[in-house]
């Protein structure tokens, strides 16, 4: 049976989003209380936990959240601007849609990441990062804001409001760190449709592979984890509007199915199973670095982030399996993934802040105390400094259910009051900007000389307007 480009479900998109907001949550949990997950065991050569093993640690270790996003931010943007060029034949639909995506791009990452940083700012003024400040777990201690004067903070927010889309550094909240390289990648996106909009299908195509190939052959900061990633996702949003392909993959359903796709599946996710730290600790871990890190490979060039290359060739199987496998898509179609999907931004702005706080006040109490900063004792000798220890096992284990509880119903009130709000903005300065879909406005022709208002918003009837004749001929002025 043959596939029809414009049926297609891409309700995994939204699935696949859902996935990735939850897999962000449970990698900074294991960061804040369990950071040995990071690790193939506990000890060298001791007795792994389940959960430290290979593929089950994946979704512990991090480092897979972020680049999910850029395939999926390199997918979306494409998807619609090649659907309207490319089955509708509509290249200048092709080209308005890319222009109102780029306006509508930033309002909507920078308004939202805004208000989360004003919160934060917020509550890092009452002292409720006090008790982040003052635990044991170096990674909460790293992203919690220091309390500082007010007066201080508030010059404090005004410039990571800035640098948070400069240098991707937010004092109040470092989870944002992602979100200028996501703002530039949207834009790179847009920039390659816009330049090949035109061309036929193949040198496209030949265009999104280069791309790739140019990403994972630059060994610089992060070239794997959003560069490789978005051209990866602009070129299966090419190859989903392609009937040949689609057609190919109906054919041969099951085969891709049942066998190609997991093999895909099982190949990179025990590349991408590579551990933080300490992988001499485990005989699997020490494979991998032999044959794939020491002395470079095709998948980790000598020079590039071994973490971030060994996880970012397992989301590239990863996509490449889904976009294969049309039973993997209907599974992450499922109405609870969907939902989750909906929710994911928000629940990437607002995790950080209800676990530093909430979170942290379940396993360490909510005062920070007490606590001491390191000096000297009364015999002049040096006074290390100590951090307060955890309450317990258990208190983690209710952190984490209520940290989860809270974050979800958190991210379906920002949905509710605060995107929407945001939304609403981003729509009114499009619609104040841009002209109508029908073609230039009477505004727009005004600014131009070409149309005046005669106060009734019409344009005033003793202008001239260009005349449409037939033939090729043109009237003469009358006498």
């Amino acid at each position: 049976m043959s596939a029809r480009p414009n049926q297609r479900n891409i309700k995994w998109v939204e699935g696949l989003r859902g996935i990735t907001s939850v897999l962000v949550i449970t990698t900074h949990v294991s960061r804040a209380f369990d950071f040995a997950l990071f690790w193939p065991a506990d000890s060298k050569d001791g007795t792994p936990r389940l959960l430290q093993l290979p593929y089950l640690r994946i979704p512990w270790q991090g480092r897979i959240g972020v680049p999910i996003f850029a395939f999926l931010t390199g997918f979306v943007c494409a998807y619609k601007p090649l659907k309207l060029a490319y089955q509708q034949g509509n290249q200048a639909a092709s080209l308005k849609s890319i222009a109102r995506s780029a306006f509508r791009r930033p309002p909507r990452l920078i308004l939202p990441a805004l208000i989360a940083t004003l919160i934060s700012f917020v509550l890092s003024s009452l002292g409720g990062y006090k008790a982040a400040n003052h635990c044991d777990s170096f990674w909460v201690r790293f992203d919690a804001p220091d309390l500082v004067p007010f007066k201080e903070g508030v010059r404090r927010l005004f410039r990571t409001s800035l640098t948070t889309w400069t240098n991707t550094e937010n004092v109040y909240d470092r989870h944002q760190w992602a979100m200028r390289p996501l703002l530039i990648g949207a834009f790179q996106v847009y920039i390659v449709l816009a330049a090949t909009i035109g061309m036929r299908f193949k040198y496209r195509v030949l265009v999104h592979v280069l791309l790739i190939l140019y990403w994972l052959m630059n060994v610089n900061a992060l070239t794997e984890t959003f560069g490789a990633m978005l051209a990866l996702g602009t070129l299966l949003a090419e190859l989903s509007q392609h009937r040949p392909t689609q057609n190919f993959i109906s054919t041969h359903q099951r085969l891709l199915t049942y066998v190609v796709a997991p093999l895909i599946l099982l190949v990179g996710g025990f590349i991408g199973s590579y551990p933080q730290e300490h992988e001499d600790w485990s005989s699997w871990s020490r494979f991998l670095h032999s044959h794939l890190v020491k002395g470079g490979s095709i998948v980790v060039p000598e020079g590039s982030n071994v973490n971030r290359r060994t996880s970012g060739f397992f989301i590239m199987c990863a996509a490449v399996s889904l976009f294969l496998s049309p039973l993997f898509q209907k599974l992450l179609s499922h109405r609870l993934l969907i939902w989750l999907g909906h929710h994911s931004f928000a629940v990437y702005l607002v995790h950080g802040t209800i676990l530093r706080t909430v979170g942290i006040w379940i396993v360490y109490g909510i005062s920070g105390e007490p606590w001491e900063p390191a000096g000297k004792n009364e015999d002049g000798t040096d006074r290390p400094q100590e951090w307060i220890p955890p309450r317990g096992r258990s208190y983690k284990m209710v952190a984490v259910v209520v940290f989860t509880a809270l974050t979800y119903a958190a991210a379906w009130a920002w949905m509710k009051w605060v995107d929407t709000a945001c939304a609403r903005t981003t729509q009114w300065l499009e619609n104040k900007v841009f002209d109508d879909d029908e073609g230039e406005g009477n505004g727009g022709l005004a600014e131009k000389g070409f149309a005046h208002g005669n106060g009734n918003g019409n344009v005033s009837a003793g202008v001239p307007r260009p005349q449409n004749h037939q033939d090729g001929e043109r009237k003469l002025p009358p006498p």
